[in-house]
């Protein structure tokens, strides 16, 4: 019962404080701009490395402010956007570099098979949080997420929890492409794929916010 009161309650926080949903809403429209020009694996097409480059750049960004926004919401404050885009270039760099070696670890993992991926992604699932909240450099990030990731159960059900949320993704993702004509079902799926996103993020913080035992 308390885990689903625990649950409830963030799945809740971007409809009770809406602005949250504004950095998701803009960071999910590019991303559908992104994804109708290239897709990920389209090395051939001629704006493969603008496409894939610019959501390396805009993941950055977009966590750097999102994530201050959740954690200001945690503790029951009016979410400060102000200060937090005059901040974003105190983690830009290192939350960029990171973008590049868990994007690229995970890729390796998952050519290997589809486990090692996963197992790769979940191992350094916090490390964004470990740079905002924490301010580790890049390896340091590294190290406390995977740190906090030894407790199996906790972060399997985290696994069940995104797992989900991405399910919902990539299905509203694939309705979209089968009705690529329809201005008001993709503006839909913008502000769907924006709350997911939300959801995903607050979901991690959430779990990265809670007491781990250990050096």
């Amino acid at each position: 019962m308390r885990i689903w009161k625990r649950h409830r309650a963030w799945l809740a926080l971007p409809i009770q404080r809406p602005s949250l949903l504004a950095p998701s809403i803009v960071y999910a429209g590019l991303l559908h701009m992104v994804g109708t020009q290239v897709g990920l694996l389209d090395i051939q097409n001629p704006y493969w490395v603008l496409g894939v480059g610019g959501l390396l750049l805009l993941s950055p960004v977009y966590h750097a402010l999102l994530l201050p926004g959740i954690a200001s919401t945690f503790g029951g404050e009016i979410v400060d956007w102000r200060t937090a885009v005059r901040s974003l270039h105190i983690p830009f760099a290192r939350l960029f570099v990171g973008e590049i070696v868990v994007a690229a670890a995970v890729i390796a993992g998952g050519f290997l098979l589809l486990i090692p991926g996963i197992y790769i992604g979940m191992r350094l699932i916090y490390y964004k949080q470990a740079i905002v909240f924490g301010e580790h450099s890049v390896a340091g990030a590294f190290r406390e997420s995977f740190r906090r990731t030894t407790d199996v159960r906790s972060t399997l059900g985290l696994f069940g929890v995104l797992a989900v949320l991405y399910g919902c993704a990539i299905g509203l993702d694939t309705l979209l492409v089968a009705f690529a004509p329809n201005l008001i079902l993709h503006v839909g799926g913008i502000l769907g794929t924006a709350l997911l996103l939300t959801w995903m993020n607050v979901a991690v913080t959430a779990a990265y916010s809670k007491p781990v035992d250990g050096p």
